[in-house]
């Protein structure tokens, strides 16, 4: 049920390090973004990805993790993503704005990685200069978001905000909690 899995899908940021993931996998993942809507059909997104473990290495320090998180920051040493995927604009598709259709392919992908076990997080604070480098990309491709992937290894609880408090945090044990609006606040009666 649709409902079900997009509540286990959270922004994980601890992966166990034990659950390595695929090219099958990821390819697998990528091709869902192929039957998900795009603005105007242009399909101005291109994907690169990573599960080598060196090259996940060399990708991590270009990444900034939970940025409402001040202490017990996540991902915890050993707890690395074992896996990327890069999302990339084509400029020579398009030259309109693409954050429509990268939060669409971002949602695809993540919801695809929990359907299979993967915790995924997507990251847009990212270093495009040096992910350009590490994937080899042409010029015109241009980073836009990442997806980190990985088998989860934390517990994540939604709980209800109060009080129109969003902000997600982590108590003692390093159990994160993610507070969500009612439905009531979301929707504008006419």
């Amino acid at each position: 049920m649709l409902l079900e899995l997009l509540k286990k899908t959270r922004s994980y940021r601890n992966f166990d390090p034990k659950r390595s993931v695929k090219k099958e996998e990821l390819l697998e993942i990528i091709n869902l973004c192929r039957f998900t809507p795009s603005t105007v059909n242009r399909q101005p997104v291109r994907f690169a990805y990573a599960f080598e473990k060196e090259v996940c290495q060399s990708i991590f320090p270009h990444l900034a993790w939970a940025g409402m998180i001040k202490e017990n920051k996540p991902p915890y040493p050993g707890n690395e993503p074992t896996a990327y995927i890069l999302l990339c604009y084509d400029t020579n598709v398009s030259q309109k704005s693409p954050e429509v259709d990268m939060g669409i392919y971002a949602q695809a992908l993540v919801l695809g990685a929990m359907e299979k076990g993967l915790g995924a997080c997507i990251l847009g604070s990212i270093n495009k200069p040096a992910l350009s480098e590490i994937f080899n990309l042409p010029e015109n491709l241009v980073p836009r978001l990442i997806v980190a992937l990985g088998g989860p290894n934390e517990e994540v609880i939604l709980t209800d905000a109060v009080g129109g408090d969003t902000r997600y945090y982590r108590d003692s044990q390093g159990k994160h909690y993610v507070p969500k609006l009612p439905l009531e606040e979301l929707v504008v009666e006419m």
